[in-house]
């Protein structure tokens, strides 16, 4: 529970009326607080502590008081102040996953270079922003990392590690940076994000890709056994579209994707729907859970009620406005009144819940939420 929800349940006990300032049901606001801008997309958001640690396609952060750093594609923030910290390691392309251990952030995209050093799509530096050795190598991009059980986990686009082949999917020991040569699994298309269960028995693979461990059932969603790479037979959701982000708690997995329009989906852990799928007229992302919230965010305009449009381009046959950004409340199901109105074609690409203040940050191509300058990094409160 969010400490300004604790706050308000006192208030009312004691007879207090407080305006809150936020839509029925948010449990943000919808409107950004002054924080860090940058000058072109942030694709990936991660914290620790009160740092913030972005990757993107930009080349400068400005700190609220309005002064411009040169930051090429990775930079930091603090998550209280929001002033850009001297942390600058340099990538020569888009940095599109980050992933912290201990000290070390590990760092994919399309990048060929770190910190000015070789570094084909994937390296690492630590929270200095000092290069470290880790250099495997790949021939394609890494769109997403994660980690469980001593290994590195990483998806994208790529066919190579060094000279072997790994179609799409490798792991690599976080002890010694050295490659999993008997973790092999083959996704029939890209990847675009992993998650690991909260019991660690499975990660979760999303992307475009039409089969996984050979298997067709296990298209654009599935699960493999961490140290083994097999397939989980046991979840095999089937949800007929490509999937573009996944998120996953102990209430269940949380995949969101294209197809005919946009794409939310929430399963049981046994492979089977929660609740009827959520359609939006434009992709579904970026998504982030806290709480009861499932925040989703994409280059939609409208969720479709009811489930059901079409044409092309998509529209719903009802239509409830919401521009890049909605909240579910994972209790009741349904669609809350937060709506932020946040501008651009492309819109949200990254989202992700402070573990510490509980605010929501966001990435993308946006420059202004509700009229208000906001450009590539918003912070709801």
């Amino acid at each position: 529970m969010r400490k300004r929800t604790m706050v308000g349940a006192v208030l009312a006990a004691l007879g207090l009326v407080v305006s809150s300032g936020l839509p029925a049901g948010a449990t943000v606001s919808e409107n950004p607080r002054n924080c860090a801008q940058v000058d072109g997309r942030v694709s990936t958001i991660i914290f620790s502590g009160t740092t913030a640690y972005l990757g993107g396609s930009f080349t400068k952060v400005k700190s609220p008081n309005g002064k411009w750093v040169t930051r090429n594609r990775l930079a930091a923030v603090n998550t209280s102040t929001c002033a850009v910290l001297a942390w600058a390691p340099t990538a020569n392309g888009e940095v599109r996953a980050l992933h912290l251990l201990g000290t070390t952030v590990y760092v994919g995209g399309y990048f060929t270079t770190l910190n000015g050093v070789t570094r084909n799509r994937l390296g690492a530096v630590n929270t200095t922003g000092a290069l470290l050795p880790f250099n495997p190598n790949l021939n394609g991009s890494v769109r997403a990392i994660t980690s469980y059980g001593g290994r590195l986990f990483v998806g994208g686009d790529f066919l190579k590690v060094g000279a072997t082949a790994r179609n799409k999917l490798a792991a690599f020991y976080t002890s010694s940076g050295g490659f999993d040569w008997y973790w092999k699994p083959v996704a029939g298309g890209n990847v675009h994000s992993l998650a690991v269960s909260p019991d660690g028995q499975r990660l979760y693979v999303g992307g475009r890709f039409t089969s996984l461990a050979g298997s067709a059932y296990a298209a654009y969603l599935g699960a493999l056994r961490p140290t083994t790479a097999a397939l989980d037979t046991t979840f095999l959701p089937r949800p007929g579209w490509p999937v573009d982000s996944v998120a996953v708690d102990t209430r269940g997995v949380y995949a969101g994707g294209g197809g005919n329009g946009g794409h939310l989906g929430i399963w049981n852990t046994n492979g089977t729907l929660q609740r009827p799928l959520y359609v939006t007229d434009g992709d579904v992302q970026a998504l982030a859970v806290d709480g009861s919230s499932l925040y989703a965010g994409g280059h939609f305009t409208a969720y479709c009620v009811g489930g059901t449009g079409g044409g092309t381009p998509f529209k719903c046959s009802r239509k409830q406005e919401r521009r890049k950004f909605f909240e579910v409340n994972l209790t009741t199901g349904a669609v809350t009144g937060w709506s932020p109105t946040i501008d651009s074609a492309l819109g949200v690409w990254a989202a992700k819940v402070d573990p510490v203040s509980h605010d929501l940050w966001a990435g993308g191509d946006f420059s202004t939420v509700n009229t208000r300058s906001a450009q590539h990094l918003a912070v709801f409160p």
